[in-house]
């Protein structure tokens, strides 16, 4: 059945997927409750450990990506046009589009917007949460700077005074290097 993988050739055809490689796969069933992001990020951390001579990481991915997949997520690639997959960022991209969709974009872009200190939170606990909120969504689009403006202004104002003391009142006029 043609795939729509169209896989890049090989140094020669002398090599084999090994079982127990595709047992150390992660599985990924296309669950809401699952984070696209993060399985595509654990995923190319095991393929790095399977090295195939005669293939290149892309081949590699491509090869093993199709054993990861299950249920809904394996009946999405079924789904896709076949030989529209030539490269792994080509795989990636219409991953992400389809199981990290735009509207889970907008609430978490959202949230880190009006990021705010929980009454009470010791500020290491709310820096956590915020570093956590923005590796949920890598694509967040927020400048840099931004990413210490946010927080800053989220402080309530007894912490906001500490930091600033500890900054000897300056902590905005910081580039975004100095952080």
């Amino acid at each position: 059945m043609p795939s729509c993988i169209k896989l890049p050739e090989a140094n020669g055809n002398n090599f084999e997927l090994k079982p127990q490689f595709i047992n150390t796969l992660l599985k990924f069933h296309g669950l809401e409750s699952e984070d696209a992001y993060f399985f595509v990020r654990e995923f190319e951390e095991v393929c790095l450990m399977m090295r195939i001579l005669q293939l290149g990481d892309d081949a590699v991915r491509l090869r093993f990506i199709p054993f990861s997949l299950k249920d809904l997520a394996k009946k999405w690639l079924y789904s896709l046009v076949v030989d529209s997959v030539t490269t792994w960022d080509d795989f990636i991209k219409a991953f992400l589009k389809k199981f990290y969709p735009i509207h889970k974009t907008a609430l978490i872009r959202k949230n880190i917007m009006q990021f705010r200190q929980e009454q009470s939170e010791p500020f290491w606990r709310y820096y956590e949460r915020f570093k956590d909120l923005l590796a949920q969504c890598p694509h967040h689009g927020v400048e840099k700077w931004r990413q210490y403006q946010i927080p800053y202004d989220g402080l309530d104002y007894q912490t906001k005074i500490l930091l600033e003391t500890m900054c000897q009142g300056g902590f905005l006029q910081k580039d975004e290097n100095q952080g």
